[in-house]
């Protein structure tokens, strides 16, 4: 199972972090019943949500005003990879962590001739 953690920053200041595994969905805005309540007038009464869907992380703009912001380029929604930094208002960052991708292990198959 994937398990994603999110740096959310005020400036340079980590205010929290958060854990997703699949299936999580978070709300972002700034009123009281989101899950992430950023108290700023850029920010949305309800401005974004993140969610995890399998081994990806979404995020996607609920129709904001001021909108979001990927590595910094205005998208209306996009898949979050690891370091990706996610803007939202004029003040607050999302830093992403994303779990490494699972290793495989090899089948090795040889073939052995013997030297007469």
């Amino acid at each position: 199972m994937s398990t994603f953690k999110l740096e959310l920053t005020l400036q340079d200041l980590v205010l929290k972090e958060y854990s997703l595994a699949d299936g999580a969905n978070l709300t972002i805005g700034r009123v009281h019943g989101n899950d992430i309540v950023l108290e700023d007038m850029t920010v949305s009464r309800l401005h974004a949500t993140i969610a995890v869907k399998g081994r990806k992380l979404l995020v996607s703009d609920e129709r904001s005003k001021n909108g979001i912001m990927v590595n910094g380029t205005r998208v209306l929604s996009a898949e979050l990879y690891d370091g990706d930094i996610v803007r939202i208002g004029k003040n607050y960052t999302i830093k992403v962590f994303a779990p490494a991708p699972e290793k495989r292990e090899a089948t090795l198959t040889a073939e052995h001739s013997r030297k007469s």
